[in-house]
């Protein structure tokens, strides 16, 4: 009886040792999620900073082109227009 009692409080004590680290275990496994998250965070940042600045830099090159030829660009985009009408015409019907 008391080498049974014995043995059930030995497994008492493993069990208790078990839950401890598995606790432990996912504190840090909670911890490496988190880092990675910050990190993703921040590599998603950077390139939507850069995908502002590359925007903003085609924007000042488009501008730039219509202020040197006004009348080709006007023509350009009124051609766009029309092509883009006739396909979306042709589609509805």
């Amino acid at each position: 009886m008391v080498n049974a009692d014995s043995r059930a409080n030995n497994m008492k004590d493993q069990s208790r040792r078990v839950l401890r680290d598995v606790k432990g275990l996912g504190s840090i496994a909670a911890e490496n999620v988190g880092e990675a998250a910050h990190r993703l965070k921040e590599r998603g940042r950077g390139a939507l900073a850069a995908g502002r600045q590359g925007l903003r830099k085609a924007e000042r090159q488009l501008l730039d082109i219509v202020a040197e030829h006004p009348y080709k660009s006007l023509l350009v985009a009124i051609g766009v227009g029309a092509l883009l009408g006739l396909t979306m015409r042709r589609r509805s019907s």
